[in-house]
């Protein structure tokens, strides 16, 4: 979800925040505590002048903290199209007003009667004109930006620039002069299987999966292929306008002779279905189709790095942070859960550290249901996420070759019983390895008792937590 992820790579650490701010259980937190520190912080105490635009949605004080009085960032999960003063300013600078839609993507109520969720559409004309892309508001953003950076020109102190985009997360606002991409779109694009198999009646057969997946399915309301159509060609377009909107920001950095000395990071903070198994956005779930998101670096040409390489390796957000103190040569006083991506940018696959996995969690979003999830590669040789729903009897196996368009859930297909233990027991043992994961720990041994009945455990936590020394051979504790 945007608030944990974006909790989780910003500090370099797997997150105590497990849902987002709007839709949080009382008492679960939901912003960064003063006392965390997140990687700009590290830059601005070693002479870098930070700039921040766009959303935050760890709590506004960090940011403000950080990038100083001048930062406007919004904590929410939706865009402030209609209340953000300074981008209604910016739009009456263009003869325009703030913008209503013309043409709507929803979906069907729960209830099955009726319009439910709203995923937004195509911006409606203006004084019988087309709303212009170069006014919507990821071109705003990155106007803000450019405008910040050229008013420092003078300034010689290194400069770390951090733009956050709220798309192409839905609701989608799609400007005029889009109609020709959208006619291509139309002629090419073909909803995935999964959706049709749901559509039709025919999931289910023989297949076991979580109880939030269908009760997501009823939340989104995605019950025709005309409709998944629709919502993918939304999504592509409102992709294209980002493009367009970074496309404008390399072409100012390229100007002002700052491209090929910077570092760029380009990340998501979580995928999106994309009517796949009739469901969009992300959920209570973890998925890896709502796990998995793009991570891109340019470095400076003078790094030296081959270029165009794609790394095949599982890898983190949470290796963001460290990637970039390490390339600049800052101390990390504080533990970073990530590591270092120099070695794969130089042609290199180092093996993970043990202390470092790929570990995911969530606790609630439109509903709850608390999980954790951990990739790791099987005797086979393939990647695997395996993930524990604590709210529900069914786990979740998948294999996540990038080049699989559809996931399918394995852990009670018989073939893959071997691989099944070999995630669970690679769960356990990365919890155990842990103590802030002590509560996910206790769950899993109580409910695959059976399953670790030849090890011994201080359930109780006399010893906190460990064994004591005269325990019987063979056995261990949560050291």
């Amino acid at each position: 979800l945007c608030s944990p992820s974006r909790a989780s790579y910003m500090t370099g650490r797997y997150s105590y925040i497990t849902t987002n701010s709007e839709r949080a259980h009382d008492g679960h937190e939901i912003h960064l505590r003063k006392e965390d520190i997140i990687f700009p912080e590290y830059l601005k105490a070693s002479g870098y002048r930070v700039k921040h635009y766009g959303k935050s949605h760890v709590g506004t004080h960090k940011f403000m903290d950080v990038f100083g009085e001048n930062d406007s960032p919004w904590d929410r999960w939706s865009p402030p199209w209609f209340d953000d003063e300074e981008y209604l300013d910016f739009l009456r600078s263009k003869g325009l007003e703030s913008f209503s839609f013309g043409e709507t993507i929803t979906g069907r109520d729960p209830s099955g009667d009726g319009v439910g969720a709203f995923f937004g559409g195509w911006i409606a004309e203006q004084d019988g004109s087309p709303f212009p892309m170069d006014a919507t508001y990821p071109h705003y953003l990155v106007e803000k930006a450019c405008r910040g950076l050229a008013a420092r020109e003078g300034d010689d102190r290194p400069v770390y620039l951090q733009l956050d985009f709220f798309g192409p997360h839905q609701p989608f606002a799609i400007p005029g002069g889009m109609e020709d991409r959208r006619r291509e779109l139309e002629e090419t694009v073909v909803p995935p299987d999964s959706l049709k198999e749901i559509l039709e009646g025919r999931s289910g057969d023989g297949v076991r999966e979580p109880r939030v997946y269908g009760l997501y399915r009823r939340n989104w309301g995605i019950d025709s292929l005309d409709l998944a159509r629709k919502y993918i060609i939304a999504n592509i377009l409102q992709y294209e306008v980002i493009d367009a909107a970074i496309g404008r920001l390399w072409a100012y950095l390229d100007s002002a002779k700052l491209y090929n000395d910077s570092w760029i990071f380009y990340l998501g903070d979580h995928g999106e279905m994309n009517t796949r198994d009739a469901l969009v956005d992300k959920g209570a779930y973890l998925n890896p189709r709502v796990m998995r998101v793009p991570f891109l670096a340019k470095p400076p040409v003078s790094a030296g790095y081959p270029a165009g390489r794609e790394i095949h390796d599982a890898v983190s957000l949470l290796d963001l942070a460290p990637t970039i103190l390490e390339a600049l040569g800052i101390d990390q006083p504080q533990r970073q859960d990530g590591v270092d991506l120099a070695p794969y940018l130089e042609g290199r696959s180092p093996e993970r550290p043990s202390d470092k996995p790929i570990l995911s969690e969530i606790w609630s979003h439109v509903m709850p249901n608390p999980a954790i999830a951990i990739q790791f590669q099987g005797s086979d040789g393939q990647q695997y996420m395996y993930t524990y729903n604590a709210g529900d009897t069914v786990d979740e196996l998948y294999s996540v070759d990038e080049s699989s368009m559809e996931l399918r859930n394995l852990v009670h297909e018989p073939g893959f019983n071997e691989v099944r233990e070999e995630g669970l027991n690679a769960l356990e043992l990365a919890l155990s390895r842990d103590s802030r994961w002590r509560s996910y720990l206790n769950f899993i041994r109580l409910e695959y008792a059976e399953y670790f009945a030849h090890r011994k455990f201080d359930r109780q936590h006399f010893m906190g937590g460990s064994l004591p020394s005269h325990a019987p051979e063979g056995t261990d504790g949560m050291k």
